[in-house]
């Protein structure tokens, strides 16, 4: 008997049993902080440890679900380059990519071994626990990630094993050995081009955006010797350490449940009885459908697979184009970058000082703006092919869609005047948002078994734990980025370049978000890039809100840009599309998102009408 088998089972029964784990937690969690609204709104009194909880159930699902979702390939990479290598070469790359992932978690679990005994001493403030345990996730969540990379190195053959391990450790040698011989690089010239070098190597390689954050960081802190390595690991678990980060997976978890529970496709029904008519049809109801999704799961991705599904038998049966149906999938997205509860959103504000709230309500009124250009554009493109005429509903099919509809539609509503009235959190509102799902689905549409229900809390435990692992890993490269001085140095050649101008500013600011969403993939480039430019908003007289409204929708366009985008790719794989038929199809839309993106930028009304209403300017 060859061992490969038994590799292969015993790998499996660890993903199922940290599966279980992640998703107890989740779970515990969801219980915890409904608990606490319940108890705040009817007894006046909260449960004061339920903070604290939260903050380890983060450093749970940040890491242990991190590296259930690299076991189960999802995190995001980038695959424009290495999917056009010949296979044999492919497979060597991603087999030398699996090394680096082996070397490189093992090296963050020791040295953060020492974090973890440094801990050991403090007591957290309610629940007076040794503060070790919000550490140790994170030591053993990377050791996990070792563990699987090992599995994904025994799907190779020995050859490539042996080939692809010499060539990472030799050149991993070689940048330290440079580094014995030459004496560390501070203030070299030299260092900053030889890590930008790497971080595009790595990126184009196909390692995960996540992993090539934490591997930048740790090649620029050995080389420059300008910090301590313990910074990588503590960096990390502080990156994680905003209890609003916790609104991420419940939202999702909401969308996943709200999907499973049926009522993403009464929503849909409701969309195309009322919009379908429409001149443009079915498309016209891609957008709404996507604006109305994306105030329920906060995940473009969830908002795609859903839209996408539910439609696309209606698409192919009318006789729509299907890489246009692609291409509007991925336009709706980047529209619903700035509607509640966007995940992006949800990050950017637990690492900047706006407030969720004020977030929240800036990004209603541009998503609009960007609806509207949309849908003229897509009249227009129907009106002049003399196509897609609209599907005309009767009246009493409307109004048994708008009845059935109506519960889900409350969800949206819900989230906004909860947050914006300060009946709770968006952490808390996140919490209420999954239960009332539940209740739907359980109770009124009755399509929400036992096994859709787990499949919806693995898959939020999964996908949370690849955005907060990216978020932890951001922290440590964007403390990286402020030892060698880089957010000085942009914020000097902005102030050059856009002297006191706030519309060259702001026209630079969205050139360089959509680039870098492209290249980063989105919420990486946010991370980055968000802690940086946003202070300089000030300075130009640029409302924070309303600025880093901008820096959504521009992230969220490089994040979907045709070819390179990894949110085409999504859009494609859902609808089954080819990609380079799809991007064709994007372009001029793309060109019309970038225009209604100007007029938010430069219409600072439409971003800030919202929360000045609401008191919060």
């Amino acid at each position: 008997m060859s061992l490969q088998p038994k590799q292969n089972k015993l790998f499996t029964s660890v993903d199922i049993t940290l599966d279980v784990v992640v998703g107890s937690a989740v779970v515990l969690e969801l219980v915890i902080l409904f608990a606490n609204v319940l108890s705040r709104s009817l007894l006046d009194d909260s449960i004061l440890w339920a903070n604290e909880f939260g903050h380890l159930v983060l450093s749970i699902i940040a890491f242990v679900g991190g590296a259930l979702a690299y076991n189960r390939n999802e995190h995001i990479a980038v695959h424009a380059v290495i999917d056009r290598l010949a296979d044999q070469t492919r497979t060597m790359v991603l087999a030398c990519m699996d090394w680096v992932v082996l070397i490189g978690s093992l090296y963050i679990a020791w040295i953060s071994v020492d974090v973890v005994k440094s801990r050991g001493d403090e007591l957290s403030t309610v629940m007076e626990i040794s503060m070790r345990w919000f550490v140790l996730p994170l030591t053993i969540g990377m050791a996990l990630m070792a563990f699987f990379a090992v599995g994904r190195l025994l799907q190779h053959d020995m050859r490539e094993r042996l080939q692809s391990g010499f060539f990472t450790v030799a050149v991993i040698g070689a940048l330290i050995g440079l580094n014995m011989v030459w004496g560390p690089f501070e203030g070299s010239d030299l260092l900053p081009w030889l890590v930008i070098s790497v971080l595009g190597l790595l990126l184009a390689f196909g390692l995960p955006v996540g992993f090539v954050l934490a591997a930048v960081a740790i090649l620029y802190i050995h080389l420059s010797g300008s910090g301590r390595m313990i910074a990588v690991p503590s960096t990390m678990q502080s990156g994680v350490s905003n209890f609003v980060l916790l609104a991420i997976p419940f939202f999702m978890m909401a969308g996943y449940v709200m999907t499973e529970g049926g009522l993403s496709r009464r929503l849909s029904d409701f969309v195309v009885a009322l919009v379908g008519r429409v001149r443009g049809g079915l498309y016209q109801v891609v957008i709404v459908s996507m604006y109305i999704f994306s105030g329920i799961s906060g995940s473009k991705a969830a908002d795609v697979a859903a839209v996408g599904t539910a439609l696309q038998p209606m698409i192919r049966d009318n006789d729509y184009d299907e890489p246009e149906f692609a291409a509007l999938l991925s336009a709706g997205a980047v529209m619903g970058e700035t509607i509640p509860p966007s995940l992006p959103m949800l990050v950017l504000g637990s690492i900047t000082t706006i407030s969720m709230g004020a977030l929240f309500l800036a990004g209603v009124v541009p998503a609009v703006v960007l609806a509207l250009c949309l849908m003229v554009a897509i009249y227009v493109r129907a009106r002049m092919a003399d196509r897609y005429p609209g599907i005309k509903t009767p009246l009493p099919v409307l109004l048994r869609a708008t009845l059935y509809a109506a519960p889900a539609l409350l969800v949206p509503l819900m989230l906004v005047i909860g947050i914006a009235t300060g009946f709770a959190t968006p952490t808390e509102i996140s919490s209420v948002a999954v239960v009332y799902g539940l209740a739907l689905s359980v109770v009124l549409y009755r399509e929400l078994t036992w096994y859709k229900l787990w499949r919806s809390v693995s898959d939020t435990g999964v996908k949370a734990g690849m955005i907060l692992f990216i978020t932890a890993t951001a922290s440590t490269f964007a403390y990286t980025l402020t030892s060698a001085g880089i957010p000085t140095r942009i914020a000097e050649l902005m102030i050059e370049i856009a002297g006191r101008s706030s519309w060259v500013f702001m026209l630079a600011s969205l050139l360089v978000l959509v680039v870098m969403g492209a290249l980063l993939e989105g919420l990486p480039a946010l991370l980055v890039f968000a802690p940086i430019l946003m202070p300089l908003a000030p300075k130009f007289g640029v409302s924070p809100i309303q600025y880093g409204i901008v820096l959504l929708i521009a992230m969220g366009l490089g994040c979907f840009a045709p070819i390179i985008g990894v949110g085409m790719y999504i859009s494609c794989s859902v609808t089954g599309t080819k990609v380079e038929p799809a991007s064709r199809a994007m372009v001029p839309y793309a060109v019309i998102l970038f225009l209604g993106l100007l007029l938010v930028a430069f219409v600072p009304w439409f971003s800030l009408v919202l929360p000045r209403l609401f008191g919060f300017i």
